[in-house]
């Protein structure tokens, strides 16, 4: 054991609650200034103060950097967490400590005009020896009692530097357990302020490796959907085949249910289209599954940094792939997050409809239920 009495005297814990407090503050006002850098960002589109590929642009950067510091609050969260919840464990291991400390070297106040025998010496290891106390014995009393007495506090003795270093030992792991706590939670924020990256660089998220670029140029009226045939193992294969953009047909997609995540935001998202007015036979559950499968993988947080689209600033997010455009104009209320899975679907599954009249004519489902490769819209 490396803990001792006088370390143990010297820990204020409550100063742990101090440091909690600032920790939810800085973690309160970060996400107060990135709400805000985010909201005057888009209202300087929604005012018209500028347009076109600067403002796509800064949208689409803000997003990114909402989606960081939303992952270092959660980090500072988690540190006040860590700093807190040990709190008053470590009171209650200080207060054991001291208070047998001083009960073994204090000895009971005696009876006015009495003399009483001094108490024991503990030393900061948790040591107890009673030498003073077997001195005072044989100093004052005659040798039998002297005797009787110097057994007695021996074993005296004994006892209480038993219960004073099973208390460091407690005390000990009690503050090694809020060291971890505390070493976890900074790790992860750490991890969370690296992932900042540099101001000065323009941000993207991480590619999805299962699509490869469209042979044919977006536009900005549509979302940027990726013209592949995702299989499953990280690679696409590029579509030659074209699609006309018929509203007719009313065959269903060919594919899988969807299923974990995806089957349960696609539930969601169906639920408020419902609730909007759509019929539920409009919203094919396949299809979307098929889309989400072929454009984004399942990753909500994807953002493609290298077609037209990003090249002009306003990169497809998301899991349907909508650019920012897009997005805005056939969000949900309440649905206003385009790397929240949820309101992604209901864009795009607004878009699709709008544009083809069906999810079975959007032009990659079509081109499988027709026995083709999938290919972007």
């Amino acid at each position: 054991m490396t803990l001792t009495l006088d370390d143990v005297a010297k820990w204020e814990p409550d100063h742990l609650d101090t440091a909690g407090n600032n920790a939810a503050k800085i973690s309160t006002d970060l996400d107060a200034a990135v709400r805000k850098g985010t909201d005057d960002t888009a209202k300087l589109g929604t005012d018209k103060t500028w347009s076109g590929a600067a403002a796509a642009a800064a949208d689409a950067r803000m997003g990114t950097e909402q989606t960081r510091a939303s992952t270092v609050s959660q980090a500072l969260h988690d540190l006040q967490t860590a700093f807190t919840s040990q709190v008053d464990n470590l009171n209650n291991a200080k207060r054991n400590v001291l208070s047998l400390r001083d009960l073994a070297t204090n000895p009971t106040c005696p009876a006015p005009g009495t003399k009483t025998e001094p108490g024991f010496h503990v030393a900061s290891n948790g040591t107890v020896d009673a030498n003073d106390r077997i001195a005072w014995y044989k100093a004052n009393l005659n040798e039998s009692e002297a005797n009787r007495l110097t057994d007695q506090a021996t074993r005296d003795a004994a006892y209480w530097q038993s219960e004073i270093v099973n208390a460091l030992a407690q005390a000990e792991s009690v503050a090694e357990q809020a060291k971890k706590q505390v070493d976890q939670a900074v790790s992860k924020l750490q991890s969370a302020f690296d992932g900042l990256g540099d101001p000065n660089i323009v941000a993207s998220q991480p590619q999805n490796t299962g699509t490869t670029p469209a042979a044919t140029t977006s536009t900005t009226s549509k979302p940027s959907y990726v013209t592949s045939s995702h299989n499953g193992s990280g690679s696409g294969t590029s579509s030659g085949g074209s699609y006309s953009g018929a509203t007719g047909g009313t065959h269903n997609a060919t594919g899988a249910m969807p299923t974990g995540d995806v089957a349960e935001w696609i539930k969601k998202a169906k639920a408020k289209l419902i609730e909007m007015g759509y019929s539920p036979d409009q919203i094919d559950e396949r299809a979307l599954a098929m889309i989400i499968e072929h454009e984004s993988g399942g990753n909500p947080l994807i953002v493609n940094d290298w077609d037209s689209n990003a090249a002009a600033g306003h990169p497809s997010k998301g899991l349907m792939q909508t650019i920012d455009s897009t997005f805005n104009a056939y969000k949900a209320p309440g649905h206003e997050n385009i790397y929240d899975p949820v309101d992604n679907i209901i864009a795009g599954t607004r878009y699709a409809i709008d544009r083809y009249g069906s999810l079975s004519n959007v032009p990659g489902v079509a081109a499988v239920n027709s026995g083709g490769a999938y290919q972007g819209y």
